[in-house]
């Protein structure tokens, strides 16, 4: 790199962004006419530019204004003005101050070469339009006598693609037949377009920005094999499963609504009677049923609210001494996230559940009103504290959520992966006794984030592990197994767990119901006001900064693939670089997240990645949900982390996909994380903290347990993404008693004289059992605590982001409230 003066290399610096912002995002002609100026007196010159680069210099003020990106000691040496008119002059200037030349000007190699750093990526390959102009212009200023306009690549100039817009997650298929080219919906006749997922192969992404290492497989080429039907090849086909699927998903007492281990089976182990329900006002302490008991138990057990109005969906359930049957399901009102259950006959059982949405639906409050979104990943919800009341009122089969631990230690996470329990069952089908030493050596998967159902659509492997293919879809309805789906006491016959042929007959019958209706689902817009031209220069450094390239230095290593950007791992959003064939190979490939971050890289909490090791991955493989019909098949979809079919790639911890990203706080795979900012600033990270709770009513203050505050403007932090939350510290002076943060750990400390992460990294099931118990209010609100010393709830990681700036952090996450 040639050498400048301090004054010059700031300068040098600034024409650098202006030259790499400026262009295309697949290299094509910017500006441009059908018309070329000849001659080289100035203002031929000038022409030549307003026709053949005036675009790219005008992109370039996505950042190159006064409070923008570039407006930095490194970056403020070409500071355009918001007149479009000073481009040229300002653009001559520079050249003259970086000592002129032509081949050699950073104004021709700062945008084309790759060898060249720069955050705003190189738009301008050799032999663009572009670059050809740009070389043209510099040939006439460094030499005028022999000016010549007419070379450089001629023709029209592209339309510039929009640096902001989202497809919002959901799936291609149900765009596609939801509006044509005119808006109308599709006829049901119409054909589906390829799945974009399967497009997700080896290869796809070689020598492209973003990177795919992890790979699709269609669990069901072959039907017949698997027990299921074929994917759908129309839009009627389509909309008929969503339409099936939408009640198994959504509850609110419709007919087939399906519950927590009891599939659509009315009275579950896991339910409760409506008059048991009426009664739960007692487990809390109060004297007396209190008048907004259903918001109570929206607020206690983290379930969505008790929705009202003309549009929003009834979720009835019968008062004390209604019956369900003769009131329309009854004169009361479910928390979003529980259900009342119907009978085969369509008729109410009187009986109450949980279903899904109580961990994949978030409620979010603005002035406008309530809102209530199908498919985030809910962090509301306190699952064990739930089931533990359910539990006291007889639904023995909540008991396993609370007791086993699956229900997780801290509000809004939970352990429900707990596929690594599941593999002790499939390593009876092959007996091997050094994978069955390793399933019991595992220890627990414990503490989960739940992730985001609106970006199943654009992810060709699930979980965080890619522990399946996207199309390995039994292991979603995991909620739904119906091993406890029969009540011997009502229903006569014992449940599903001693009949394994019904469990799965009914699983094989309606999954992918209840996955279409998982694909449907969009993220919702951001309720705030968003700064658009900072989130443009966002939109440019998500997509183009290299966080490993020139003098950043670094400490962590380089991924082996992409573009060294966030959308490198994260996907491609933006269309003017969905559309860049550099990015892609096919458009249809937006907001596609596949790549596998090698733990050495990621270095996020490790638990998860340990306890999947290979003998775990053989296990879960040969149970109902890892698909082993499929093995040793071209489209084998057991667990795609076992070694026979990982081909090579490293371990690790799959990058999600970013749609709707401001609504699903905390972050990071175990939630540990509060604010995106704090993902992308390590050092702001707390150790200890809290999430706000909504106010109580004044009459009930001290009396009641109150949820995570969902109030838009009351608690939500729009300058860093995430939920308000309160830093804590334990021990000392004027702070938390330490066992007020760690109820239990220390003690088995002492009583086993092993460390406890030992112990639970080492041993099936141990970290589960060990959850402490739930016994009074004051045990509810110590769940609201995060402490990030505990076991699995580690906050490390995701460091190489630490090298952006304060500015470069600001315009990203301004850009992120756009998906």
């Amino acid at each position: 790199m040639r050498g400048f003066s301090l004054a010059n290399s700031l300068l040098f610096s600034g024409l650098l962004s202006l030259a790499a912002c400026g262009g295309g995002s697949s290299g094509n002609p910017q500006g441009g006419s059908s018309g070329t100026p000849n001659g080289g007196n100035s203002g031929s010159q000038e022409e030549f530019f307003q026709t053949r680069l005036q675009t790219a210099s005008g992109f370039c003020r996505t950042c190159h204004l006064p409070g923008g990106v570039a407006d930095t000691a490194d970056g403020d040496g070409l500071m355009l003005s918001s007149n479009a008119a000073d481009d040229f002059r300002l653009l001559r200037a520079s050249w003259e101050t970086l000592g002129g030349g032509v081949e050699t000007s950073p104004l021709l190699i700062e945008p084309s070469d790759p060898s060249e750093p720069h955050s705003g990526g190189k738009p301008w390959p050799a032999g663009s339009q572009p670059y050809e102009a740009m070389r043209t212009l510099l040939a006439c200023w460094d030499s005028p006598d022999s000016c010549s306009l007419s070379g450089g690549v001629s023709g029209p100039a592209p339309n510039l693609e929009p640096l902001l817009g989202s497809a919002r997650g959901g799936h291609v298929w149900f765009d596609y037949c939801g509006a044509d080219d005119n808006g109308n919906p599709r006829p049901d006749s119409a054909l589906l377009p390829p799945d974009p997922r399967s497009l997700v192969q080896p290869g796809i992404s070689n020598g492209k920005a973003v990177a795919f290492n992890a790979f699709w497989k269609d669990c069901h080429i072959d039907p017949e094999l698997v027990g299921e039907r074929p994917h759908p090849e129309t839009c009627g086909q389509l909309r008929e499963s969503y339409a099936k699927g939408a009640p198994i998903m959504e509850g609110n007492g419709q007919l087939g609504a399906a519950t927590t281990f009891a599939g659509q089976q009315p009275h579950g182990l896991s339910a409760i009677s409506a008059d048991q329900y009426n009664m739960m006002w007692l487990l809390w302490g109060l004297p007396g049923r209190p008048d907004n008991f259903d918001q109570l138990v929206a607020e206690r057990h983290g379930f969505g609210p008790v929705l009202s109005g003309p549009d929003a969906p009834r979720n009835p359930y019968p008062l004390q001494g209604e019956d369900p049957n003769l009131s329309n399901g009854g004169s009361g009102t479910l928390p979003q996230g529980l259900t009342q259950t119907r009978n085969n006959d369509g008729s109410y059982s009187g009986y109450i559940a949980a279903n899904c949405q109580g961990c994949h639906s978030t409620p979010v409050e603005t002035a406008d009103g309530l809102d209530y979104h199908y498919g985030a990943g809910g962090g509301l919800l306190d699952a064990s504290t739930s089931a533990r009341d359910f539990g006291a009122l007889g639904g023995a089969g909540t008991l396993i959520i609370d007791r086993a631990g699956f229900g997780g230690r801290v509000r809004g996470t939970n352990n429900a992966q707990f596929a690594n329990v599941l593999a002790l069952l499939g390593s009876f089908e092959n007996p091997d006794p050094i994978s069955f030493g390793q399933i019991l050596n595992n220890g627990s998967t414990a503490t989960g984030d739940t992730p985001a159902w609106w970006n199943v659509g654009h992810r060709p492997v699930k979980f965080v592990d890619a522990m399946f293919s996207g199309d390995a879809v039994r292991v979603d309805f995991a909620l739904y197994y119906p091993l406890l789906d029969k009540n011997p006491l009502i229903d006569g016959e014992a449940p599903g767990i001693f009949d394994m042929e019904r469990v799965d007959q009914w699983m094989s019958e309606n999954v992918q119901y209840g996955d279409h209706w998982i694909m449907a689902q969009k993220s919702p817009e951001y309720p705030g006001e968003i700064n658009e031209p900072l989130a443009e220069q966002g939109a440019v450094l998500f997509h183009t900064k290299n966080l490993w390239t020139g003098n950043i230095n670094n400490t962590v290593q380089q991924p082996a693939e992409g573009n060294g950007s966030c959308a490198g791992c994260h996907g491609a959003y933006s269309p003017r670089y969905v559309n860049d064939t550099s990015y892609l190979a096919s458009p249809a490939l937006e907001g596609m997240a596949s790549y596998i971050t090698p733990i050495d890289i990621i270095d996020t909490d490790r638990v998860r990645l340990d306890t999947f090791n290979e003998g775990t991955n053989q296990g879960l493989s040969g149970t109902f949900v890892g698909y082993p019909e499929t093995a040793d098949t071209a489209q084998d979809c057991r667990v795609q982390n076992m070694e026979s079919l990982r081909n090579g790639r490293p371990k690790g911890y799959a990058a999600p996909p970013l749609y709707g990203v401001w609504a699903t706080a905390p972050y990071l795979h175990n939630g540990s994380v509060p604010t995106v900012a704090a993902v992308l600033d390590s050092t702001s990270r707390p150790a200890i903290w809290r999430r706000v709770s909504k106010p109580a009513r004044a009459d009930q203050q001290g009396q009641v347990v109150m949820g995570f505050d969902y109030n838009f403007e009351r608690a939500y932090d729009q300058q860093n993404i995430g939920w308000d939350y309160e830093e804590l510290e334990c021990g000392g002076d004027n702070t938390l008693p330490y066992l007020d943060c760690t109820p239990l750990d220390p003690l088995v400390d002492t009583i086993l004289q092993i460390p406890v992460n030992s112990l639970f990294s080492n041993l099936l099931l141990s970290w589960n059992i060990t959850n402490p118990p739930i016994l009074s209010n004051q045990d509810v609100e110590s769940r609201k605590i995060y402490n990030t010393a505990m076991f699995s709830q580690g906050n490390g990681g995701h460091v190489f982001s630490d090298v952006l700036n304060d500015a470069e952090r600001k315009a990203i996450i301004e850009y992120l409230k756009t998906l």
